[in-house]
């Protein structure tokens, strides 16, 4: 193989990763603007979320746990007030509200 070719070759693989890797925090983007986003209140805990939206949503409250960690990326002890979350529940109407507070 010639050097070019293998220069070719090596840009390639540099430019498709790069897509690929673009396109999959895209749509994880995506994935979750459609869950409502919540403004974390003092107090709160990711217990006490979830017992506020498991019980009237029917949500185990561990998977409701784990599933929050996981995608804020953070550990039951680090909330904030202030902080924003996405919790699982999908927004009714997308367009109507970005912002809600649990009570």
């Amino acid at each position: 193989m010639s050097k070019e070719s293998i220069i070719f070759v090596g840009l390639f693989t540099v430019i498709l990763s790069v897509v690929i890797l673009l396109l999959s925090y895209t749509s994880s983007d995506q994935e979750l603007n459609q869950y409502v986003k919540i403004k974390v209140q003092q107090g709160d805990t990711l217990w006490s979320l979830a017992d506020q939206v498991a019980d009237s949503k029917k949500i185990n409250k561990s998977d409701f746990i784990e599933w929050v960690a996981e995608k804020n990326n953070l550990q039951p002890s680090e909330l904030q007030p202030g902080d924003e979350l996405v919790i699982p529940l999908k927004k009714e109407h997308p367009a109507a509200y970005e912002l809600a507070t649990v009570k």
